[in-house]
């Protein structure tokens, strides 16, 4: 048949063997004159062109679905008598493989895509390998696969295929799985969208936050890089941003260099040909190499425009675009494009926004770029010529700028004067549109200038406010060279409609030019000219090669900082912030960069300031950082510095003067194989001044009185009502009373506010009536003479059903309530400030009301009266038209409005019609908008609490969020409300963080309608986080409940003062405040030192001076004070600071419970010990002490204190050493026992009801430390580490005999699933017995949880069971079975039912705790520390851990700096049951810096405990520098009795570097099993696959001996490994993986 020419229908969008488009294709045949080669196919005729490739018998074969019973039918037709492409798994050879093929006979669409249904079967359930590949000219990719046994029925995928070049195959492969009976079947193949003008289902939607997938965006399969869609930190190699853009966790499209990247390799992402018209998104350019990201349009006709891009790294965030196509009315598809430009960086992409225009024009653009418009900008006609937009290409030939600051080439589009064809002094304007004044707001308008030629003219910016003359924000003149330069503007709105006006003025020169690109404006002042902190841009600096060695200089942040980089930046203290980097790769080179500020004009004199980092291999590596200026060419010394300067950031302040116009230049020279990175950060040249000029001084007192004077209608009530009169009918009136001596609810207060105790004087209403509509009316004559008056108070109102307050303004004819609240509110005062219109004011009125139903009351006190309006906003309640510091965003086409109750809707903070709330109201708009209302400036916080009032009557479309703005860019959303409307006012709070000073946006996005509306008011910001949502302790109020108005009766805020519970659930007093606590916030409170000699507690904010130790801030706030004792090298070990309350009275029956706050956190703590001296008896007693590092976090100590006599509390801590600070903070003394743990029993209240088992021969005894009934019983419990905690131990005595046990037995306990029993026990003495625990289930049966023996050290040791879950309840039994000696004792203490699974065996990521592992202070000089990586100080450990890999995991580490040579660091694990079938112990470990030290493990039993062996036998050692990353080591334990292991660090020579553990378990089996044996194979299959197996064997062997060879050699000569292994016993057999290789030690002597 060749020769014929055939109608091929073929890459049409086919279903079901039926085509949908029909293309003609010239095709062939193939296997006949019937068989058409489709691609499409459902196997009921023939095979549509897909052929079968394999190599023997194992193959594809078109067949009858009945061929197998399984599943018996096609999947077309249903019945067994289909067809469907068939592989069956029978005698398959050792390299078999069926694989069926079809070609593309021309190149496929964007959006083709395969569909198909397939069938697995094999009844042993033998995984199946099914993939999908796809292989393009020799090139092949797998696309899709499934390793499974078999599925139930047929199963459908799809599966991309893209954009592919004629000849691409496709390729169905089978693997055999050699056993059992394999089948594979399938049917109904479907290429979709593959056909050139197939528009594909959702191609249009092209806004995509990519959280689901791609959307409308499909990846081009002919580049060569492509997109890949990823979510996450860092998602490769460190690179990436840190989140994405939308959700700040969610999915972003990502393209990332790899080390063997290759300069111009392009990714891309398309859409179909489209005809909208704007376009946003989101993008982050990061790293030292990284490309460029460009848009591209493409027309109909193929031809494409770069219509924006950007190069080179632009910091490490997501940065806004914004386009327009709104003069373009045929189709467009567009295209994302990124080029990489090395091997260092990553470009990312998100929350892409496509949509139609409305009324033909896009938002306006919050950058102008001038590529598709004049956005907005018009020529002023009065002058002498206009500015001309055009492109480098279209100025070829004059000396307008070759290049546009937006494209940076010669495509892209500015605004040029053309000075060069104009006449001298002539003038060109060009004017933005009106906009309305933003009250008292600024703005920083920002924009690029190009001024090139000698005697180019002038570029001036005025600012022009209608009816006003013209104010000159910003001018410069003078040649400024090629470059295209930053210019900055403060704008401060003026009191009515301004415009930006730019003006050039033509100098004398003949080739000049002056141009401006990019212009934006942001909220807020802009920096202050010559100040650059690198976080926006590079200001007006530049990296340039001023020699042919020159490198760049790298603008970079913290998170992807290299080995001697710093973490974090000097301006915002965190891994945020950026900075200029010289970061150095070794090579054999001299490497140079230069830092260029812009061209300046001549000073006499001036004051650089910057800071600077320097980091190297110490006393070896010399890099040098020179300061120049350079005058025309010549580079005049400033001032150098070289070698490392630490690892810390350095001010410096220089003196200079330049008598021509000059630059400023940053040198950074590395020598040739040195290594190290030079970095600065705040540069800030100031003009005109000297440094010295720049000092601080203190600012003269100041003369104007601090407070406004007082008013007589000022009233504290303590002598009278002063000039205040009452003006009741009805005999309900106001009564000034004392605070009461009970509290009786509806009567009034135990305390005044003036004197805030039971003294002072205040005035109440009580709520308790029989009449409706009383009122009581407290007057005073208004005789301030100003247009405003302030009216503050503080006021009280509380009970059950409080009516109303109301501040009432009465002028000459009418009266109007300024101010109102009704129902009860927290149960402390609370202040009010009201701003009152003097305007016909004749007199203030406070009136009460209360009905036949109020019962509570109303109190008032210290009202004060000031002339004009209230300045105090917090919380701000928009009252003040300077709306307390917050601005609109002046990019937003509508802005949120300050409106009163006139709107329909009072405001939240007055309640009336004269107060004002933040408003965006429907029926203004035309369109749906939104708008952004920013803070004020708050400084940088961990944690702080933002409470805001909203009122939302909107559709499920708008929305309002909440975003931290920083640094010029919104966040991410903290807090969204959409959906439901709210029927009134609802309070809302959200934590805010931020590394630098910042705002936060309420961002309300609204439709047009004449119902909607958000209204905003009360915003507040306080330290410390919110609290969980929906969670209240009602210790500071109501937290974020209110009561309804849907009845008359409120929830009324109390204490056990009120008539309800005598105490409350948090605190357990009736007073939630005690007058022994103490926040340390003022003042010691009634505390005071105890010390004898000259070492004291001292109140400290922030962290200590010492590093790696200590608190990084208090526990209160974060942000206020604590106390600590500092542990310098001018501190001796062993000092001891006390602190003493006050002589408290003693307990009652119930006592009180002692709660403190501490931190222990260093590797050389001391002690803290909780002392209860008795004053009568003078008998002190510890009760509770700690000693050692315990985590660098806060903790809670607390202890139930029962005395009968007057006594102290004494807090004593003592220096362990020089990295031993320790601290404590909130004191409290809370009536009653201290509230149990759930599920905990630690004994020191009682029994817990556990009771002894009666049939026993012995009993459980509940004891301590202190009261010893046997010598060998514990001398310290576990939970309070001292004589005076208590614990259970077995009694024993001479007269009991080996075998005897005692049993205790628990409470019943709820089963539940993943529950986990945790118990700690003492096991010591000669012949000590057996501890065993079981779980006793309701019908009798027991089963065994835990079962150690022998003797185990003088120490409490943990122990932790998984509980099954097998019954609703259970008790816990535990069984002491006595010794062959009375000599030795077992305890057990803290035993707690957990409803967490327990951890595997000697599984420990760290993340929560030190899991089981503890320090051996005792035998060792310093600890080993639980840390993130996150620490700025040095030497805290790998920046990120191993579990999470991530700054904010987890691991252990060991201080390196503390100590000397040869010190050591022990760390002890539980003991672990010995296991017949080997065990692998595994764990990760960080060694990083020259001489650091060496990292030991031992492993010991009781056995060589016993023969006094304290470490036990090195099964592993590591020592030197392993680099800045994680390895991985594993043992095989091979023991016959339990065993523990003992990690040890030994100090090197040096005093910097990391040592850090991570991530260890226990598993049971070797740490390299042998393969898995099968059962018994046919003769066949043992033919078949034999040979493969010895090939495979024998290739294995040689594989082993080759790698260990050339192991034990490389380890030999480049590591210098030295392990112990002499000491290890002749029959033990130890398998070591180090870094993931393999070493064998089978006694001391192979």
């Amino acid at each position: 048949m060749s020769g014929l020419s055939f109608l091929l229908l073929a890459f049409a969008t086919c279903s079901t063997g039926q085509f949908i488009k029909v293309r003609d294709i010239s095709a062939r045949y193939t296997d006949g004159p019937d068989q058409k080669f489709y691609g499409c196919c459902d196997f009921e005729k023939d095979a549509c062109g897909w052929k079968d490739i394999s190599k023997d018998g194992f193959r594809w074969r078109l067949e009858k679905a009945n061929i197998n019973s399984i599943p018996g039918v096609d999947h077309t037709t249903g019945t067994p008598w289909g067809q469907v492409m068939h592989v069956e798994g029978k005698n398959p050879g050792i390299f078999s493989k069926a694989v069926l093929e079809f070609s593309f006979p021309q190149h496929t669409a964007l959006a083709c895509h395969i569909n198909f249904w397939y069938h697995l079967h094999d009844p042993i359930g033998i995984s199946s390998h099914f993939a999908l590949s796809l292989d393009t000219y020799g090139s092949s990719v797998v696309l899709w696969e499934i390793k499974q046994g078999q599925t139930s029925g047929w199963v459908n995928t799809a599966v991309g295929i893209g954009n592919r070049p004629e000849g691409t195959k496709l390729l169905f492969s089978v693997k055999p799985t050699y056993i059992g009976t394999q089948d594979i079947m399938m049917d109904d193949i479907t290429l979709m969208d593959c056909a050139e003008g197939d528009i594909p289902a959702g191609s249009e939607k092209l806004s995509c936050d990519f959280e689901r997938d791609t959307c409308g965006w499909y990846l081009d399969q002919s580049a060569n890089l492509t997109w890949e869609r990823t979510k996450g930190q860092n998602p490769f190699d460190n690179q990436g941003p840190g989140h994405d853009q939308t959700t700040g966790s969610g999915y972003y499209m990502f393209v990332a260099t790899k080390r063997d990247s290759k300069p111009s390799q392009t990714a891309r992402l398309i859409s179909y040909p489209q005809r909208s018209k704007c376009v946003s998104f989101w993008y982050h350019i990061y790293g030292a190499s990284i490309g460029s990201l460009r848009f591209i349009s493409k027309n109909t006709n193929g031809t494409e425009t770069v219509v924006w891009t950007r190069a080179g790294t632009q910091g490490n965030k997501w940065r806004f675009a914004d386009l327009s196509f709104a003069t373009n009315d045929s189709p467009v598809q567009f295209i994302f494009e990124a080029i990489l430009g090395g091997t260092d960086g990553s470009i990312a992409l998100d929350e892409v926004q496509v949509w139609s225009s409305i009324n033909g024009s896009c938002p306006p653009e919050r950058e102008c770029t001038f590529q598709s418009s004049l956005c907005g900008l018009e020529p002023d006609p009065a002058a002498d010529f206009p500015w001309v937009r055009i492109t480098g290409m279209q100025a070829a030939g004059s000396s307008s700028p070759s290049k546009d600051h937006t494209l940076g080439t010669d495509q892209g589009y500015y605004m040029s004067a053309q000075l060069w064809d104009r006449p001298s002094a002539s003038q060109s304007r060009m004017a933005t549109r009106f906009y309305e004044p933003n009250l008292e707001s600024e703005e920083c308008w920002m924009f690029w200038y190009h001024m090139r030629g000698r005697d180019v003219g002038m570029l001036n910016v005025y600012l022009h406010a209608s009816h006003n003359p013209q104010v000159t924000l910003w001018s410069r003149s003078g040649d400024h060279g090629e470059w295209w330069r930053p210019g900055r503007a403060t704008v401060i709105s003026p009191l009515s409609p301004y415009q930006i006006v730019f003006e050039a003025v033509a100098g004398e020169g003949q080739v000049m030019d002056i141009a401006i690109d990019d212009l934006s404006v942001l909220n807020g002042r802009c920096p202050p000219y010559g100040l650059c902190d690198f976080e926006m841009d590079l200001c007006y600096w530049v990296s340039s090669a001023l020699s042919v060695r020159s490198v760049d200089w790298s603008w970079t942040s913290g998170v992807s900082a290299s080995k001697f980089a710093p973490q974090v930046d000097h301006t915002t203290n965190s891994k945020l912030g950026h900075y200029m980097a010289f970061d150095t790769k070794h090579n054999a080179d001299e490497q140079t960069a230069y830092l260029q500020s812009e061209l300046m004009q001549p000073v006499d004199q001036a004051c650089l300031e910057f800071w600077y980092h320097m980091d190297m291999w110490n006393s070896i590596d010399k890099l040098t950082l020179t300061v120049y200026v350079n005058e025309s060419g010549t580079l005049h010394f400033l001032w150098n510095q070289t070698g490392a300067q630490g690892r810390v950031w350095h001010k410096i302040t220089l003196d200079y003067g330049a008598s021509e116009e000059y630059q400023l230049v940053f040198e950074a020279k590395r020598p040739p194989r040195d290594e190290g990175v030079i970095a600065l950060d705040d540069i800030y040249f100031r003009e005109s001044v000297s440094c010295a000029d720049m000092i601080t001084t203190t600012l003269a007192p100041t003369t104007n009185p601090i407070t406004p004077p007082a008013s007589s209608m000022d009233c504290s009530f303590e002598e009278g009502l002063c000039d205040w009169v009452q003006e009741s009918e009805h005999g309900f009136s106001w009564t000034r009373q004392q605070g009461l001596q009970v509290d009786t609810s509806n009567k009034g207060l135990l305390y005044d506010h003036t004197i805030g105790n039971k003294h002072g004087f205040y005035l109440a209403l009580n709520m308790s009536g029989d009449k409706d509509f009383e009122t009581a009316v407290l007057s005073v004559s208004v005789n301030i003479q100003a247009s405003t008056m302030c009216v503050g108070f503080w006021y009280f109102m509380l009970g059950p059903s409080v009516a109303k307050l109301d501040l009432v303004v009465k002028m000459k004819t009418t009266e109007s309530v300024v101010w109102t609240r009704s129902g009860t509110e927290a149960a402390e005062w609370l202040k009010a400030q009201v701003t009152v219109s003097l305007v016909d004011t004749q007199r203030l009125k406070f009136t009460g009301s209360r009905n036949a139903k109020s019962d509570g009351f109303i109190a008032l006190d210290d009202v004060r009266v000031t002339r004009g309006a209230c300045e105090d906003h917090s919380p701000c309640g928009f009252e003040s038209s300077s709306l307390c510091g917050f601005d609109q965003d002046i990019s937003d086409n509508t802005h949120w409005l300050r409106v009163n109750g006139s709107t329909g809707h009072v405001d939240h903070t007055y309640r009336t019609q004269m107060g004002h709330s933040m408003a965006l109201l429907g029926k203004e708009l035309l369109k749906p908008e939104t708008a952004h209302l920013l803070t004020p400036a708050y400084s940088k916080t961990t944690e702080s609490c933002l409470q805001f009032w909203y009122w939302l009557s909107a559709g499920s479309g708008d929305s309002l969020s909440v975003h931290v703005y920083l640094n010029g860019e919104l966040g991410s959303a903290l807090l969204s409300l959409s959906g439901a409307p709210s029927t009134g006012w609802e309070v809302a709070e959200v934590t805010v963080s931020s590394p630098a000073k910042f705002r936060v946006t309420f961002k309300a996005t609204l439709s047009p309608d004449q119902e909607s509306f958000i209204l905003l008011d009360d915003v507040s910001l306080r330290n410390g986080a919110c609290l969980p949502t929906g969670s209240c302790d009602f210790e500071s109020g109501l937290c974020t409940r209110v009561n309804s108005d849907l009845d008359d009766h409120d929830w009324v805020h109390a204490d056990g003062h009120a008539g309800g519970p005598l105490t409350d659930h948090t605190t357990h007093t009736a007073d939630a405040l005690s007058t022994a606590g103490c926040s340390f916030e003022e003042h010691l409170c009634r505390w005071i030192q105890g010390s004898t000699e000259d070492f004291l507690w001292l109140r400290k904010s922030g962290p200590t001076e010492t590093v790696n130790t200590g608190p990084a801030g208090d526990h209160t706030s974060g942000t206020g004070i604590y106390l600590y004792i500092g542990s310098s090298t001018l501190n001796k070990r062993g000092s001891v600071a006390q602190l003493k309350s006050p002589v408290l009275p003693r307990t009652g029956e119930n006592g009180y419970c002692l709660k403190i706050l501490y931190h222990m956190f260093g590797a050389t703590v001391g002690s803290l010990k909780i002392i209860l001296h008795a004053v009568e008896s003078r008998m002190s007693t510890v009760v509770w002490q700690r000693a050692g590092s315990q985590g660098n976090e806060w903790h809670v100590a607390q202890r139930h204190v029962i005395l009968h006599e007057t006594h102290q509390i004494l807090i004593e801590a003592s220096v362990g050493g020089e990295a031993g600070d320790i601290a404590i903070d909130d004191l409290s003394f809370i009536e009653g026992a201290c509230a149990p743990t759930d599920g905990l029993c630690d004994f020191e209240e009682g029994r817990c009801n556990w009771e002894q088992e009666v049939d026993d021969d012995l009993d459980w005894v509940r004891g301590s430390g202190n009261t010893p009934v046997i010598k060998i019983q514990p001398n310290f419990d576990h939970t309070t580490n001292t004589d005076s905690g208590h614990y259970f131990y077995m009694n024993s005595s001479s007269h009991v005999h080996t075998g005897h046990t005692a049993r205790m037995f628990s409470p019943l306990f709820t089963a539940g699933t993943s529950q986990c029993l945790h118990l700690w026990y003492y096991m010591s003495g000669k012949d000590t017995g057996t501890l065993k625990v079981y779980q006793e289930y309701s019908n009798g049966v027991h089963l065994l949880l835990l079962n150690q023996s022998g003797e185990q050290g003088e120490l409490w040791r943990f122990a932790q069971t998984p509980l099954p879950h097998t019954g609703p309840e259970y008790r816990i039994i535990v069984e002491g079975i006595m010794g062959q000696s009375e000599q030795g004792t077992v305890a057990v203490d803290d035993v707690l039912v957990s409803h967490y699974p327990c951890t595997g065996p000697g599984h420990c990521d760290f993340e929560v705790n030190m899991c089981s592992w503890r320090n051996l202070m005792a035998e060792d000089d310093m600890d080993w520390l639980r840390n993130q990586g996150n620490s700025r100080a040095p030497s805290t450990g790998p920046s990120v851990d191993h579990t999470t890999k991530s700054s904010i995991g987890y691991y252990l580490y060991v201080d390196t700096t503390v100590g000397h040579w040869g010190n050591r660091a022990l760390l002890l694990s539980e003991i672990y049951p010995s296991d017949n079938r080997g065990q692998c112990f595994t764990f990760w470990y960080h060694i990083y810096g020259q001489n650091v030290g060496t990292l030991n493990l031992y492993i010991n039993n009781r056995t060589l405990h016993d023969n006094g062996n304290k470490l036990g036998y090195l099964i592993w050692t590591e020592s030197g520098n392993q680099g800045d990353v994680w390895w991985s080591a594993s043992v095989t334990i091979d023991q016959i009795e339990p065993f523990w292991f003992v990690f040890e660090y030994r100090k090197g020579k040096a005093s910097e570097g990391d040592v850090a553990i991570d991530d260890t378990q226990i598993t049971y089996t070797s740490c390299n099993p042998e393969p898995p044996t099968t059962g018994a194979l046919s003769n066949g299959q043992v033919s078949g696959i034999g040979i493969g197996v010895a090939v495979v064997v024998i290739l294995l062997v040689v594989a082993i001996a080759c790698s260990t060879l050339y192991m034990l050699q490389w380890r030999h000569s480049n590591r210098g490994y030295s392990t112990e292994h002499h000491v290890l016993g002749a029959n033990a057999v130890f398998v070591l993986h180090d870094r993931e290789r393999e070493f064998i030690f089978q006694d001391s002597e192979t």
